[in-house]
């Protein structure tokens, strides 16, 4: 075990190994390979591009490009060739505590530029032979029904998203369903039990055939060639790869004649795959899928033998102990995925008795179906018409009822506690410690000391918690969140407070379901005492619409004043819904945090009318016990600014957020004197077309002796107080700042 991690850590390090950017952040004319593509919901494709070379200065970009395009005319396939202009930038990801960093994925697969394109772009694709795979995505494409049914049976046969809508595959998330429509060994084992359907058939006709090749030898051998053509048709995806591969293994050992072990055979699958690939490791999907089957593995022989333990009296009754197996399945399978699922998505569906009735129907009627279609792509069209328009029909049904259940509000997910990485190790050594006394006929003392340990780590991280709380240690961290700004000041008490919540200008990516919330969630309970907005510009709200929904909220505070856009009546909206205390600030008050924390609201003036905007953002100063801590201007501009010098106290403090992401029209150099700030800080994307923070702000900030950090550099960044100490400042990116 100690070698194998040791390799895996090193293998790990290689691939992650950084290369010289050419810094590319201007439109290029360039050229390339198409080395993959994938397909999104919401038809969006991500292409990755190897060879990429700017045909002006013959420029090579090292590693690969990804190319994300959204509502492409047309979709690619590997090894095409392409010509075209693309703005590509230094791949950032956005790095936050507690949160997974893309920029870490892509690192791992040697991609660290990006370019972005939507609808129809200008692009000289070399003529090339499109694969048989895609003729026959193509052809499926034509005769399935042209809705979310006949989307459904692409992405169950050959793996692409690209017609599923968003709001579908919303509902089918918080159903609980989402691995029904990803390729997984439940397809596979459909697939393969044809060739077992096969066998009987073949055993029937010619029943001399089993003395020489029994019918479970018969079975796998007919449903070997089966798998592999499913395995090409999905494109060889990881949880095809590791189905395939323990069929593979239970097949040698049946044909061998010896004893084959389920546990050995999905260790065999995980080794051969990470062994040719060690970034699969780091693959979400086939972590999720090997923790399943091995909940199954472990806890499905004991329960499977207390069902049929029960006495089935009537053949009536064979149904029920079918359904009660199919649910046993799911319970083992999301017992052990569940710390990994909060991990990631910090949500939890309550819905797995969805399953009960959506995956019979998916395995008798919609997948089989749906390659039954396939397989007739030979016959006269309207037999695949037929069979594809039956199989369509199921998913539109399962969509029809999902519609339903969410009006009547009952497919809302709960926003849980996101545990730590040493808590998710801690629970699994619980359950498998669990597992072996379970089946031991009396206590035994390693189970117990391992059951004991697992405890322990599932434990520690909450108990070093409470120790920070006697410390009396208060948090301020801005979040990165691309080209937005979202702060929160935690007390040592555990109270929070969120101020804004970022966002962007993109509709279908909401920063508060991806970010916000599950930094919020990590290592704390879903609970905000007090919700703070500057303003109703995008990039501030639109982030808090999922926290206002989904965490429990204390109280909500903002100047009053709103605008005309979409959000500012969305905001309204709600707030009539009374759902919490709603408080309408304006300067001298006072939003207290916890005792002796809290925010000074300095700007707009009770006087202050007109509508939400940059010159009427709220600006608050955070004072601990009379300590100056930071102050947080929102994007006030330099008339508020003036204003907020002019008929305030004390600005002293040790952090300055700046306002307005670092922009020049906020530059002011007489505020940036009176706050006597040792750290600057400006909430912006890398290379954004702003060019934020502007340079004559840093200058003046550095004039002053303070130190400027960006969440497009640093990552988030956290400043931590305790008393008669001077502050700690952590990077997200880097760790602790300034780094020794």
């Amino acid at each position: 075990m100690v070698l194998g991690f040791g390799l895996g850590l090193g293998s790990g390090m290689m691939q992650m190994r950084s290369e010289e950017s050419p810094g590319w952040n201007t439109v290029v004319r360039v050229r390339g390979v198409v080395d993959e593509v994938r397909t999104h919901p919401g038809r969006r494709i991500s292409i990755s591009a190897k060879d990429v070379v700017a045909m002006t200065t013959n420029a090579t970009l090292p590693g690969r490009l990804l190319w994300t395009w959204e509502s492409p005319p047309y979709v690619p396939h590997a090894g095409q060739e392409f010509e075209t202009e693309l703005r590509i930038k230094e791949l950032r990801g956005r790095a936050n505590f507690g949160l997974s960093s893309s920029e870490e994925h892509w690192r791992r697969l040697r991609i660290g530029h990006r370019a972005f394109s939507q609808g129809q772009v200008p692009v000289i694709w070399k003529a090339d032979d499109m694969p048989v795979r895609g003729r026959l995505l193509e052809q499926v494409s034509a005769l399935a029904p042209a809705n979310q049914g006949g989307a459904t049976i692409r992405a169950l046969l050959f793996g692409d998203r690209l017609l599923l809508e968003t709001d579908f595959m919303d509902r089918i998330r918080r159903a609980g369903l989402s691995h029904s429509l990803a390729l997984s060994g439940l397809h596979l084992s459909l697939v393969a039990s044809f060739g077992y359907c096969a066998a009987w058939a073949v055993g029937w006709l010619w029943p001399g055939l089993l003395l020489r090749l029994p019918r479970q030898k018969l079975g796998v051998f007919l449903a070997l060639p089966l798998v592999l053509v499913y395995l090409w048709l999905g494109d060889f995806s990881s949880s095809l790869m590791r189905a395939s591969l323990m069929l593979g293994s239970v097949a040698m050992h049946l044909f061998l004649g010896s004893r084959s072990h389920p546990q050995d055979s999905l260790f065999v699958a995980v080794t051969v795959l990470v062994l040719l690939d060690p970034t699969a490791a780091y693959d979400l999907s086939l972590q999720l899928s090997v923790l399943a089957v091995f909940g199954i593995i472990l806890f499905m022989p004991v329960i499977s033998c207390a069902i049929k333990y029960l006495r089935w009296r009537s053949q009536l009754m064979r149904p029920v102990q079918a359904m009660l197996m199919l649910g046993a399945v799911t319970v083992c399978a999301n017992l052990f995925i569940l710390p990994v699922q909060v991990l990631y998505f910090s949500e939890l569906a309550a819905n797995l008795w969805l399953n009960l009735l959506w995956l019979p129907v998916l395995s008798f009627a919609v997948l089989p179906l749906s390659f039954l279609g396939l397989a007739a792509l030979f016959l006269p069209p309207a037999v695949s018409e037929v069979c594809f328009y039956l199989a369509a029909w199921g998913a539109e049904v399962l969509d029809q009822a999902l519609r339903m259940l969410d009006c009547a509000g009952l497919l809302d997910v709960s926003v849980v506690l996101r545990p730590q990485g040493v808590q998710v190790v801690g629970y699994g050594v619980v359950l498998v410690a669990g597992r072996v006394l379970l089946g031991a006929p009396r206590p035994q003392s390693k189970p117990l000391a391992f059951l004991g340990l697992g405890l322990f780590l599932m434990l520690a991280p909450a108990v070093w918690q409470e120790f920070g709380r006697l410390r009396g240690e208060v948090e301020l961290t801005v979040l990165d969140t691309g080209m937005s700004q979202s702060v929160y000041v935690r007390g040592s008490s555990g109270a929070t407070v969120l101020v804004d919540g970022g966002g962007g200008w993109g509709a279908d990516y909401d920063p508060g379901r991806a970010l916000v919330g599950p930094a919020l969630a990590w290592n704390h309970p879903p609970r905000v005492d007090g919700v703070v907005l500057t303003h109703v510009d995008s990039d501030h709200v639109r982030g808090l619409f999922y926290i206002l929904d989904a965490f429990d909220i204390g109280w909500f505070g903002w100047s009053g004043l709103v605008d005309h856009t979409k959000e500012s009546g969305r905001l309204e909206a709600l707030l009539e819904q009374n759902r919490w205390p709603v408080r309408k600030v304006r300067a001298g008050d006072v939003l207290v945090i916890e005792p002796g924390l809290w925010f000074e609201v300095l700007h707009p003036s009770v006087s202050e009318q007109g509508i939400s905007e940059n010159e009427t953002s709220l600006v608050l100063r955070l004072v601990w016990k009379g300590r100056g801590l930071a102050l947080v201007p929102g994007d006030a501009e330099k008339r508020a600014l003036g204003r907020v010098m002019l008929e305030s106290g004390s600005l002293q403090s040790e952090v300055l957020i700046l306002p307005h992401h670092g922009s020049k029209s906020s530059l002011q150099a007489s505020l940036y004197e009176r706050v006597g700030a040792a750290w600057a800080v400006a909430a912006c994307g890398p290379a954004n077309r702003f060019g934020f923070p502007h340079p004559t702000v840093v200058s003046a900030c550095e004039d002053e002796g303070s130190t400027v950090m960006t969440t497009a550099d640093h990552g988030a960044v956290r400043f931590l107080w305790q008393e008669g100490r001077e502050v700690v400042v952590q990077s997200a990116r880097f760790g602790p700042w300034p780094g020794d």
